[in-house]
């Protein structure tokens, strides 16, 4: 039925329903019927095999595009044998079914004579962020009738990623600290040690000798070393809250994906100034990221928020030793949670016991009870996914 087209099929049911309805009668000849018509296809079938070509295909596939916003995906298709290609149509195979992409062909691109080429377009929107896969497409050609489809499965194996939606803040308030931060700014932006120095002293007993400045020892005669500039900035972590029970991952993953975009907007926020993110998340896998400083871009930032889903099993077990070991260089931190309970508490508690400035933001109707809230976040937010749908302008 893959193979058939709407005209196939038509004609196929014809001649079961002719053949059917003879039912014996020596008057009622349905069965000639019903064997024109599969001449029809069987000749149909064996034109469309005759006739097929392998041609070149070039798949144009973004690699990440946001989420319910319409994009191009593009398929150049070149024809280097020596005979025409006649009635070539294509098929994406991997997104969705929901998509009809996998069920129907499209685009259509008539006869390539030998040497020529075209491209075919799909204009696609998908409404759920996430990693997709565009596995394959079917090259096929349905000469000469129109009826059958005869295809070439080209592998594709190319990743799409998409972004949560988010609107832009126009303000971030949070409570900022300075720490020092062995290695300075060059750390931030390069790895291993820094290559920037501030100037040069005499060497000292316990000095590395890597750091050495062989120049200005020949010219003075004994050893000299190179002194690093120490330097103070703002590091923050980003926190989000996936544990969700059994029970709500249905019933509130609005919620989630109302968090998931506000994330999104506080990173997007945080990359325009000068400041070092670290993001913490756990869903079924643990991800910590670093970005800012030129170390990453906010795309690696929304890599992650793209993929990240609800965490059934407590996760703060997971992400706790690991976020309160990164916490010795940062000065604030930014907490997206959707409940809270005991687990949260206790996270919270030891944040603060590290010096960290701290900014709370709920997401969610059901959030249990409140009480005593204030006593680990002063100054804490509450936002439906109402709100966050419609745009928050500051936080």
């Amino acid at each position: 039925m893959e193979r058939l087209t709407g005209s196939g099929t038509l004609i196929f049911y014809l001649g079961l329903g002719s053949n059917l309805l003879t039912g014996g009668s020596a008057i009622f000849k349905g069965h000639l019927l019903a064997c024109a018509l599969a001449s029809v296809l069987l000749t149909s079938m064996a034109a469309a095999r005759m006739a097929r070509r392998r041609l070149r295909l070039t798949p144009l596939i973004p690699e990440r595009v946001t989420q319910g916003q319409p994009f191009e995906i593009g398929c150049r298709v070149e024809n280097d044998s020596r005979r025409s290609a006649s009635d070539v149509n294509l098929r994406l195979i991997g997104l969705p079914r929901s998509l009809g992409l996998e069920n129907e062909f499209g685009p259509y691109l008539g006869t390539l004579q030998p040497g020529q080429s075209k491209t075919g377009h799909w204009y696609i929107t998908l409404d759920r962020r996430g990693r997709y896969a565009v596995e394959a497409i079917h090259q096929a050609t349905v000469f000469p009738f129109g009826l059958w489809r005869d295809w070439y499965r080209h592998e594709v194996g190319r990743s799409l990623l998409v972004y949560p939606k988010f609107q832009a803040l126009l303000s971030l308030d949070m409570p900022v600290g300075r720490k020092y931060q062995p290695g300075g700014m060059a750390l931030t932006s390069n790895v291993g040690d820094s290559t920037e120095f501030l100037s040069v002293r005499e060497f000292r007993a316990g000095d590395s000798l890597r750091m050495i400045h062989w120049r200005s020892w020949a010219r003075r005669g004994k050893p000299v070393v190179k002194e690093f500039q120490e330097e103070f900035f703002c590091r923050i972590a980003l926190v989000m809250d996936t544990f969700l029970s059994q029970a709500e991952v249905k019933r509130r993953r609005e919620d989630f994906e109302a968090a998931i975009s506000l994330a999104a907007a506080i990173s997007d926020q945080i990359s325009r100034d000068e400041y070092v993110i670290d993001l913490f998340a756990a869903g079924p896998e643990l991800y910590q990221l670093q970005a800012g400083r030129s170390l990453a871009y906010l795309e690696n930032v929304l890599d992650i928020l793209a993929c990240v889903e609800p965490c059934t099993e407590p996760a703060f077990q997971k992400l706790e030793p690991v976020l309160l070991d990164g916490l010795e260089n940062v000065t604030t931190t930014v907490v997206v949670l959707l409940a809270w309970d005991e687990a949260r508490i206790r996270l919270l508690r030891a944040i603060r016991e590290r010096g960290c400035a701290l900014k709370v933001i709920f997401v969610g109707d059901d959030l249990g009870d409140l009480s005593g809230v204030d006593d680990f976040a002063p100054g804490h937010q509450t936002l439906t996914a109402v709100q966050i749908k419609q745009g928050v302008d500051r936080l």
